[in-house]
């Protein structure tokens, strides 16, 4: 379950020398260098806020993963380069219903990675098994990047062209960009699910809910082919969304039904 923490900061203002740093050149910069990398390396979410008590002493409210997720072990070195001046301690913690729960499962058969925003997902990361979210700090980085940065701007681009669509029905190139897998959109994506494969070291889907599934008119009328490689899908072994789930384990692509 995602939690709403309250984080006392302490700016250790006698040990900078903002002059000789890349990143910031004062204080502000300083505090929003640090939750923007915390934010990139999936360890807070996006809709933080930071309030300042009084001088060189700050309160950020951050919505979490989880308690462990801003534990300085999980830290990449973008994060390192403004915590090295700042004390970080928890004030108080709560729980946020606002989010959806997050993964607990000790085995994780496949992964899916969903661009989709209809789900109120916070990663595009989602656990095969139980249909729960996967928190980005526990994905590994992908390609050569210290932080998930092609992760969330591919998913940050879909929700706009998604968000286009729907606003606007009768754009051809907005749905064909969702619906085609062979669309730029979706190119991107097959090579993100690829690499996170790799990564991870287990099955990556695709899912593609809004392609417009292929129905075989041969026999069997309930037959799904890929929209990919038109060969016949098979049903999911677990069923985490609302209708039928069909995947094709040559494509790596997971549709809605």
């Amino acid at each position: 379950m995602c939690k709403s923490l309250n984080l006392s900061i302490t700016v250790k203002n006698d040990e900078i020398n903002y002059g000789s740093e890349r990143f910031f050149s004062n204080e502000t910069e300083l505090l929003d260098d640090y939750l923007h990398t915390l934010f990139m390396n999936g360890q807070i979410y996006l809709d933080y806020h930071l309030i300042k008590v009084c001088d060189h002493e700050y309160t950020a409210f951050v919505n979490v993963p989880d308690i462990k997720s801003i534990e300085s072990k999980f830290n990449n070195e973008y994060v390192n380069r403004s915590y090295k001046y700042l004390t970080v301690k928890i004030e108080k913690s709560d729980k946020n219903i606002l989010y959806s729960h997050n993964c607990n499962c000790n085995d994780i058969l496949y992964y899916i990675l969903q661009g989709s925003s209809e789900f109120g997902t916070a990663s595009p990361v989602t656990c095969g098994k139980c249909g729960y979210e996967v928190p980005l700090y526990k994905i590994p980085h992908l390609f050569c990047e210290q932080e998930h940065f092609s992760l969330l701007s591919w998913q940050k681009c879909y929700a706009s062209v998604e968000n286009l669509w729907i606003n606007s029905l009768s754009d051809r190139f907005t749905k064909n960009q969702l619906n085609n897998p062979a669309s730029a959109l979706n190119k991107t994506a097959f090579e993100l699910r690829q690499e996170l494969e790799k990564k991870i070291g287990k099955p990556v889907y695709l899912e593609l809910s809004k392609t417009e599934l292929p129905i075989s008119s041969v026999k069997e009328q309930d037959d799904v082919l890929c929209p990919r490689c038109c060969q016949k899908m098979t049903k999911c072994e677990y069923q985490v969304f609302s209708g039928k789930m069909y995947k094709c384990d040559i494509c790596r692509v997971i549709n809605i039904k």
